[in-house]
Parts: C-alpha cells; structure tokens; sequence
C-alpha cells in the first residue's frame, strides 16, 4: 500500500517483531509526484504542511483530520515528506525562507519475529 507521511518514527514498527530491515531512498520531487499520483493513503495531520506538499507536488493533499497512527506493513511503501525550517507560518501554503521539503521513500524490505534476519 502507497502511503504519504510527513515523518518517520520508530512508533510506526510493529513493535511484536523485533527485527525490521528497512531500505530508505532520498527521492526527488517529481519522483515522489510520480509515485503519489495514482493515489495514496494519507497520514499528514499538520494542515499547513499538507498545503505546502499540496502545493510542491501539484497534486490534492489534505490534512488528514482523524490523524491516525501509520503501523508498517511488509507491503507498505512510504512516502515522507520530510519538512526541514523554521516553524511555518499559520495558513502557509509555500516554504518560507531557509525551508525546505525533503523526499524519502521507507520501506520494510524483512522482519523476523525471533530477531534473526
């Protein structure tokens, strides 16, 4: 499953297995506009950041109102919207100066439950 986040915290593990292999990937933007443009799970719970990807990729991200915890799946491919500045604004649809959004795809490639890979 495509999901989109804008962080990545060990809270999404399961945490009954106690060894996750994971493989993250710096991407550029318009790769993660490719991959999120056929549609996405939404896990952005901070409006302003929602708008200001929204607004980066040209493609509708809403903040997601219920915002519910990501638990990671064999199958899930994440897509983090990393933001990296100062505190945005209230109502900021752009980066303010010195801002940054930074793109990463985090997947788990193999768990074990008995912790041996």
């Amino acid at each position: 499953m495509l999901k989109l986040a804008n962080a990545f915290s060990l809270n999404m593990l399961n945490t009954e297995v106690e060894t996750h292999v994971l493989v993250t990937k710096r991407i550029s933007k318009e790769e993660a506009k490719e991959l999120l443009k056929e549609g996405f799970e939404n896990y952005i719970g901070h409006k302003d950041i929602a708008n200001v990807v929204s607004n980066e990729l040209g493609l509708p991200v809403e903040m997601n109102e219920k915002r519910p915890n990501l638990m990671f799946q064999l199958e899930d491919l994440v897509v983090v919207a990393q933001y990296i500045g100062p505190r945005l604004p209230e109502g900021a649809t752009e980066l303010p100066a010195n801002a940054r959004i930074d793109y990463f795809t985090v997947q788990i490639v193999d768990w074990n439950k008995e912790g041996k890979i």
